[in-house]
């Protein structure tokens, strides 16, 4: 690097620290940057939607066309001529960005000479996929799902010989299909790049050591927000792999009013706090708009309300921050859950069997059903006691006192007992377990109390933009259909239900092929086929009923009451008895598109909360990503670093001379301040559940204990430890086909 190069670098050390004292400052200067990088900005950067509208808006007025781009039609466009076919492409692809859809090269037509005199751009949607590519035999992975649908909007430009410019011949505005959202087109295809200064900052922090995950997160930070870095943490990873191919600690009043400043940007926000008599804060519990929606369909233990969403994802109906976990305390986080979910009782809890969390459950919701399972084997009823008493009899524990307390309670954790109840896909406390893990990636037991809310914050909204993910690719593509050899039945769950949901339906509709009807009953108002599977007569066998009036059919494996989705049985008879239309109780609301509406968390929620370090994280933010520009395009050549040397060492000298004159009330401009919880002091820590830290000598001992040759207790081999063992896995599959067959 040279040396004007790193001096430029430490003016903008010196401005960043002044921006983080002032809005004026801060406001000052991302002008000044602004204009900068508009100067110099390469043709093929779309990151910003600020700049993509005063680049369109200065292409129009250079062609000459005096209507809104939502208005285009062909009688306006053809005949607008254009100085080069690269103003054209820009021209294309930021109109394509600001209607919602995708583009792609279509045609280029050269003459003798090799000279380009044709180009032309068409819809991502236009004409279909070859059939070679979805009818493949020996296909492995699952086609990606189809977006060619014969759309015909296109642009077409030709060179004109005598005036040397480009001229439109043809401009089709009319698609075929729905067009993104504002929250969905940065998944468009043709709008997902990484801009070259951002991948040079990638590179750069890449060799720092930093994972990619990091520095995604860095980038959604430092551009405002997920749906504004430009690109997909995917194509994040992508363009790095084929660079290798080729504050302090606030009290408990600051992190309350923080919650309180979130009312102001979702008015369904929730939040609820107790303090002891000391005035300290003790339980915390929160939960925003979306996760109130979600139910309607630090050094303190951290209690995670979870659930599942119509593509089977977990999402998150709420949190509590409590000072202890006794029943009373948990009778209080599900008051207050209560009360922001306007009492609305859930069907099913899931719980870990903790004894004070079931005794709240059991005061303030004894109706509903809560259930803890461990036992995931199913028998029948007779054969569960059968094993239950010979289990006893083996270990002599007939007369122990918490086997038979056990045992009383087997209707909430046994498998035989809970078949045929909904619990959200979940059969374990999987969920709940796989939700703590993720969560830990973002909270440590030294964040001050109000950081570690902001990071519940972050998670919760990479967990919403998965979901946001999931639903633009349900709504701007479609997955291959005719797989299986119910193909009307495969496109009427295609069309109705998430992606998730559908591959999950489909598999069954493919199992039900080795499932045969061996009996037919023909009732007056029903049809009762029993079904048996193909060369496997120990399987037991199941029975369909299909009710003809009513349009709704049953299996008695109970796998439709259990899942939510129809089993393999089902299909069979369906098949059998010649249906074309899905039966209308097998249909779940929870699973369909349109069952709810994706939003995620803004980081704006935090630009009206009183923390001078928070203000100054955003103020940081929000100049990086211009800032970042100017240094890649000043080392571009000499000429653009000598008027970037120019520039900010005229504007160092300047606010440096403001910061002197500027008063306390410039400082802390941010909105109104919000100071409502005067007098709550910080929480005391406490010890949660769980083994206690180790040791230095014990981590010492593990340390050394781990250094010795490792040998596989599965199969007493060495090398490997169990987790890579094979013998095992083989066993896992053979495990996990039994316990599908369970429901034969």
């Amino acid at each position: 690097m040279s040396t004007s190069m790193q001096t430029l670098i430490s003016y903008f050390l010196l401005i960043f620290l002044i921006n983080l004292r002032s809005t004026l400052f801060y406001n000052v200067t991302l002008k000044i940057f602004f204009n900068f990088v508009c100067n110099f900005r390469d043709e093929d950067q779309y990151s910003s939607v600020d700049i993509d509208s005063i680049r369109m808006r200065k292409l129009m007025e250079s062609a000459n066309i005096g209507k809104d781009p939502s208005d285009l039609l062909e009688e306006d466009m053809v005949g607008v001529e254009f100085k080069s076919v690269e103003e054209a492409e820009s021209f294309y692809h930021i109109y394509s960005k600001i209607i919602g859809f995708s583009v792609r090269k279509n045609q280029c037509r050269k003459n003798q000479a090799g000279i380009v005199t044709t180009r032309s751009w068409c819809c991502s949607n236009e004409g279909f996929r070859r059939t070679k590519y979805i009818k493949n035999p020996n296909r492995v992975r699952e086609p990606r799902s189809e977006i060619r649908i014969g759309c015909r909007a296109m642009f077409r430009v030709c060179y004109s010989k005598i005036t040397k410019l480009w001229v439109v011949k043809e401009f089709r505005a009319n698609h075929n299909h729905c067009m993104a959202t504002d929250m969905q087109k940065h998944f468009l295809r043709s709008h997902r790049k990484i801009s070259a200064a951002e991948l040079e900052q990638a590179k750069l922090l890449k060799e720092a050591g930093m994972k990619t995950s990091e520095i995604w997160n860095l980038f959604v930070h430092q551009n405002g927000g997920w749906d504004k870095v430009g690109c997909t943490k995917k194509d994040l990873y992508n363009s790095l792999a084929a660079g290798r191919r080729g504050v302090d600690d606030l009290d408990a009043n600051t992190t309350l009013t923080f919650l309180q400043s979130k009312l102001d940007i979702d008015p369904e926000f929730f939040y609820a706090y107790m303090v002891d008599e000391e005035s300290r804060l003790t339980h915390l519990f929160w939960a925003d708009g979306a996760s109130r929606f979600d139910y309607e369909l630090c050094q303190m233990p951290l209690v995670v309300l979870v659930g599942s969403n119509n593509h089977g994802m977990t999402c998150v109906f709420g949190f509590a921050l409590i000072q202890n976990e006794t029943a009373e305390t948990y009778t209080w986080v599900l008051q207050k859950f209560l009360e922001c979910m306007k009492d609305k009782l859930p069907e099913t809890i899931l719980t870990d069997g903790c004894r004070s969390m079931n005794k709240a459950i059991e005061d303030l919701m004894p109706s509903v059903f809560r259930f803890y399972p461990f036992f995931n084997r199913y028998y029948s009823v007779d054969e569960f006691d059968l094993r239950w008493n010979k289990m006893l009899l083996d270990y002599n524990a007939e007369n122990n006192e918490w086997a038979k307390a056990l045992y009383s309670s087997r209707h909430q954790w046994a498998d035989t007992h809970l078949r045929g109840s909904y619990f959200g896909g979940s059969t374990a406390t999987n969920r709940c377990e796989s939700m703590n893990a993720f969560l830990k990636r973002f909270l440590d037991e030294k964040l001050p109390l109000w950081r570690a809310l902001q990071h519940c914050e972050h998670g919760l909204a990479a967990l919403r933009y998965g979901e946001l993910g999931k639903h633009a690719a349900d709504k701007l593509s479609t997955p291959v259909l005719k797989r299986t050899s119910m193909s009307e039945i495969e496109e009427q769950f295609a069309s109705i239900y998430t992606r998730n949901m559908f591959l999950e339906v489909r598999n069954q509709i493919t199992r039900s092929e080795k499932y045969n009807v061996i009996r037919h009953h023909k009732l007056k108002a029903s049809d009762i086929c029993t079904i048996e599977k193909y060369l496997s007569k120990d399987h037991p066998k199941r029975k369909v009923t299909f009710k003809r009036i009513e349009r709704e059919m049953s299996c008695d494996c109970y796998w439709l009451e259990t899942k939510g989705i129809p089993c393999r049985h089902v299909f069979a008879a369906m098949k059998h008895l010649h249906l074309s239309d899905i039966p209308r109780n097998i249909i779940k609301n929870r699973w369909l598109k349109e069952c709810k509406d994706i939003y995620l968390s803004s980081p704006d929620a935090q630009r009206r909360f009183v923390n001078p370090d928070m203000i100054s994280s955003k103020r940081y933010g929000g100049i990086n990503s211009q800032a970042n520009l100017f240094l890649y395009y000043c080392k571009k050549s000499p000429k653009v670093q000598q008027r970037g040397m120019e520039l900010t060492s005229t504007l160092l000298v300047e606010m440096q001379k403001m910061v002197e004159d500027v008063g306390e009330e410039e400082k802390m401009i941010n909105g109104a301040v919000h100071e409502v919880h005067d007098g709550i002091k910080e929480p005391h820590p406490v010890a949660t559940k769980g083994r206690p830290p180790q040791s230095k000598s014990s981590q010492q001992n593990s340390r050394q204990k781990s250094a010795k040759a490792r040998i596989c207790r599965v199969c007493k081999k060495s090398g490997h430890d169990y987790r890579n063992c094979k013998v095992r896995k083989r066993k896992c599959e053979e495990s996990m086909e039994e316990d599908d067959d369970d429901f034969e």
